[in-house]
C-alpha cells in the first residue's frame, strides 16, 4: 500500500470513528432525554359557603359553631363565610340572606329560626340554583309545607324542652326530696322558633306534673337578664326552679344566686354547655345541662355541603331530608367528663 493510500485509509477511519460519536452521542441524548412533566391537573375548584345565624358575637354560645364551620372549610379547602347580626332580629338575618343570595354563593347554610320570615327567599335561592343546608334550627312544618333544603344538623328544640324539664324535676326531687314549687323558663330570644319550642317542651312537662310555670322575656342582655329574674323571684319567692334556654340565661341566673345568697333554695338547669355551666354543675347550683354540641353543627353542614357540591352526595329518604342530631344529651354532674374534652377544645359542649 502506498504512503498515499495509507494516509487516506487512516483519514477515513478517523472520520468514520469521528461520525460514529457523533452518532452515538446523538443517539443517547435522544433516549436519555427526560420525559416531558406530566401536565398539571386542572385547579381544583374552591367553594364559597355562606354561614348565616341569628347568633351574633354577643352570644357565647356561637364561638365553638364559627370555630367547627372554620375547620372544616380548612379541611376542604373551602371559603366558609359566616355571618350572623350585632343582636338578634329576624330581620337582620332576612337581610343578611339576601345578602348573600345577591353574591351568588355555592351553598348557603342558615339556621331557620322563623320559618315564616326566610320562606320566600331560600325557596328564590333554590330556584337560583343555591343548595340550602338547615343547621340548629329546623322548619317544623309537614313535608308538603316546609322549606326544601337538603339536610339539617341539630337537635330537636321541643324535645331538648322535655328532656330538659323531665331530668331537671327528677334531680330536684332526689335533692330536696319533693317537686319544685313554681318553675321560671328564661327565655332570652322571644320569637325565636327554635327557644319557643324548647319553651312549649318544658311547660307541658311541668303542667302535667302539676307545677306552676311561667315563661320570662330575660333578653340578650345578661345584666338585664339578672335584674328581670331578681325581680320576678321577689315577686314570686315560691320560685325554686330556674329553666334558661341557652348560656345568655344562665349565667346571670347562676350569678343572681349567687348574690342573693340562693344557693340550695333556688336551682337552675339549663339547655347547652360551656365552662362555666359545667362549674356550675360540680358547684352544685346546676342541677344539669342539655349538650347539643355546637362544633358538631358548625363543622358538620360544611362537610355535607362540600360533599354535595363536589361530589354530588346527599342522603334524603324521599322528600325527608338528612336529619343529623346532634343532641340532646344530659349531662350531670357524674357526665362531665363526657364533655369536658369538647369544651376544653372547642369552647362549647
Amino acid at each position: 500500500m502506498s504512503t498515499v493510500s495509507k494516509n487516506t485509509f487512516i483519514t477515513a477511519l478517523i472520520v468514520v470513528g469521528i461520525i460514529g460519536l457523533v452518532l452515538g452521542y446523538l443517539v443517547g441524548a435522544v433516549l436519555l432525554k427526560p420525559a416531558p412533566p406530566p401536565a398539571p391537573a386542572p385547579a381544583k375548584k374552591k367553594y364559597t359557603i355562606y354561614y348565616i345565624s341569628h347568633g351574633g358575637p354577643g352570644d357565647p354560645w356561637w364561638a365553638p359553631v364559627i370555630k367547627g364551620a372554620q375547620v372544616a372549610g380548612e379541611l376542604v379547602g373551602a371559603e366558609v363565610v359566616y355571618l350572623g347580626p350585632e343582636k338578634f332580629s329576624i330581620k337582620a338575618l332576612v337581610d343578611l340572606l339576601e345578602g348573600a343570595i345577591a353574591k351568588n354563593p355555592d351553598a348557603i347554610i342558615i339556621t331557620i329560626t322563623s320559618y315564616e320570615a326566610l320562606d320566600e327567599p331560600l325557596r328564590r335561592a333554590i330556584d337560583k340554583g343555591i343548595p340550602i343546608f338547615a343547621v340548629n334550627v329546623y322548619d317544623p312544618r309537614s313535608e308538603e309545607e316546609r322549606i326544601p333544603y337538603l339536610g339539617y344538623v341539630g337537635q330537636d328544640d321541643y324535645e331538648a324542652g322535655k328532656v330538659l324539664a323531665e331530668a331537671a324535676i327528677r334531680i330536684f326531687k332526689e335533692k330536696t326530696g319533693s317537686p319544685p314549687k313554681r318553675i321560671v323558663i328564661g327565655i332570652h330570644e322571644v320569637g325565636h322558633v327554635g327557644l319557643e319550642m324548647r319553651a312549649k317542651g318544658i311547660t307541658e312537662v311541668a303542667e302535667a306534673q302539676g307545677i306552676p310555670v311561667e315563661k320570662l322575656d330575660i333578653t340578650t342582655d345578661p345584666t338585664k337578664a339578672l335584674e328581670i329574674l331578681k325581680s320576678y323571684l321577689a315577686k314570686n319567692p315560691d320560685t325554686d326552679l330556674i329553666l334558661t334556654l341557652g348560656p345568655l340565661g344562665a349565667h346571670p341566673a347562676m350569678k343572681l344566686i349567687e348574690e342573693q345568697g340562693l344557693k340550695g333554695k333556688v336551682y337552675v338547669a339549663t339547655v347547652d354547655v360551656d365552662s362555666e355551666i359545667l362549674n356550675g354543675i360540680k358547684e352544685g347550683v346546676m342541677l344539669c345541662a342539655i349538650s347539643q354540641q355546637p362544633f358538631a353543627q358548625g363543622f358538620l353542614p360544611v362537610i355535607f355541603a362540600y360533599l354535595y357540591l363536589e361530589y354530588g352526595v346527599q342522603v334524603p329518604v324521599g322528600n325527608v331530608p338528612l336529619h343529623v342530631r346532634t343532641g340532646p344529651l344530659v349531662i350531670t354532674e357524674d357526665l362531665i367528663s363526657v364533655v369536658e374534652k369538647q369544651v376544653e377544645k372547642t369552647g362549647g359542649a
